[in-house]
């Protein structure tokens, strides 16, 4: 019995230790980061990425890091210049995709936010290309695992006509890019209507059949 008492003490006493050093880590992270994010200086946080990658498996960190996204990519003249290159926060939307399934969802809201967003100051083809970045984002988050709420919302953009077909092209070629057979059933009840969509899909096809949109038809049954 005395044993018993001795191991659960010990025991209790590494569990605190533990907790403790998880604790530091943790405000650790938190404080650094809040010193990024009030600088707003792109560079010191290019400069600090590998610390940064490691703050951000902290959850309560990336959400702090999403809501602080969230408030930069308000600004109007965010993307101007950008349409290129894959804004910091982006990458690290991203990262945050990575390492917390249990953010998806907020990490989709944001992106949603994003895509529907008004860009009337940059020119059509900017915002186009913009509008591409952002769907890039969502089909990573797909990659990591949130699929059907992805696919469900760009099927309701498709079906609204709330974003321009060329978009939707660019998210049904992407997506074959990264998925492969066996589709389960909801993938297909999903994904299917796009593919067949001659005004999404024609120009993705050949005339012998052999590229990945006739394939995926060809696996549903035609």
């Amino acid at each position: 019995k005395q044993w018993y008492q001795r191991r659960v003490r010990g025991d209790g006493d590494e569990r605190r230790a533990i907790n403790t050093k998880r604790l530091e880590q943790t405000i650790n992270a938190i404080e650094k980061t809040q010193k990024l994010a009030k600088l707003g200086d792109i560079q010191e946080w290019l400069c600090n990425i590998e610390s940064v990658f490691k703050y951000l498996k902290f959850p309560v960190v990336s959400m702090g890091v999403i809501t602080y996204c969230k408030h930069v990519t308000m600004d109007s003249s965010y993307f101007k210049g950008v349409s290129d290159t894959v804004p910091l926060h982006l990458i690290l939307i991203d990262e945050i995709a990575n390492n917390h399934p249990l953010h998806h969802n907020t990490v989709f809201s944001f992106l949603k936010q994003l895509f529907e967003r008004s860009h009337e100051h940059l020119q059509e083809l900017e915002q186009i290309e913009i509008r591409k970045m952002i769907i890039d984002r969502m089909v990573h988050l797909l990659c990591v695992g949130h699929v059907i709420p992805v696919i469900q919302y760009m099927r309701y953009c498709l079906d609204n006509e709330s974003a321009d077909k060329s978009l939707i092209r660019h998210f049904a070629a992407e997506v074959m890019e990264v998925t492969t057979s066996p589709y389960s059933k909801e993938f297909i009840a999903e994904f299917l209507p796009i593919a067949k969509n001659p005004d999404i899909t024609a120009s993705l096809r050949n005339i012998n059949e052999s590229d990945s949109i006739s394939q995926f038809i060809e696996y549903c049954g035609g």
